[in-house]
């Protein structure tokens, strides 16, 4: 087991270090498709480790070698999604930025006019909605926007998710 969990946190650092240094300098159009592709690169570097990796090699020998490699598969794929966690909710996140640009504005901060005038919600939410209708989410009929298929598909996993875990929405929260 030992083995199992080391060799998937050496392999998902690795490939989590390769896919932000790649994010910097040749940016993806699509980053959750970038970042699925890069976890799904990494696989076979598991395994690849698992088997071959000098250190790794000396450690728990009298374990079974299936279990080991299981843990190590299944750790990589819950360290993924903390990793895809983490990119979406803090990288993403309105807060962390809001928090980093007064921050850099340091010492005299910013004014509640600098931040609305760089936080035009009407821009995010044009931005938003473009987005979604782009990737066939909602449409746009008479003025009115409606969800499509696949939008209907997603709140109704999302109403199930909320209710399963009793969490609430963005704007319950305040």
């Amino acid at each position: 087991m030992e083995r199992g969990i080391l060799t998937a946190v050496l392999v998902t650092a690795a490939w989590i270090t390769v896919q932000i240094f790649w994010m910097h300098f040749k940016p993806a159009r699509n980053r959750s498709k970038a970042m699925f592709l890069g976890y799904g690169l990494s696989l076979p570097f598991v395994y690849i480790a698992f088997r071959w990796l000098p250190g790794l090699s000396s450690i728990a020998l009298d374990e079974p070698w299936g279990i080991g490699l299981f843990f190590a598969y299944f750790l990589h794929l819950l360290l993924f999604f903390l990793y895809a966690e983490c990119f979406y909710h803090v990288e993403r996140s309105v807060t962390l930025r809001l928090l980093v640009d007064i921050l850099q504005r340091a010492p005299s901060g910013k004014s509640l006019t600098q931040i609305l005038a760089e936080y035009n919600v009407r821009d995010m939410v044009q931005t938003r909605l473009a987005i979604l209708c782009r990737d066939r989410f909602i449409e746009e009929r008479n003025g009115h926007w409606r969800l499509q298929a696949k939008g209907r598909r997603l709140v109704k996993v999302l109403r199930i998710s909320t209710w399963i875990f009793q969490s609430t929405t963005q704007a319950e929260r305040l």
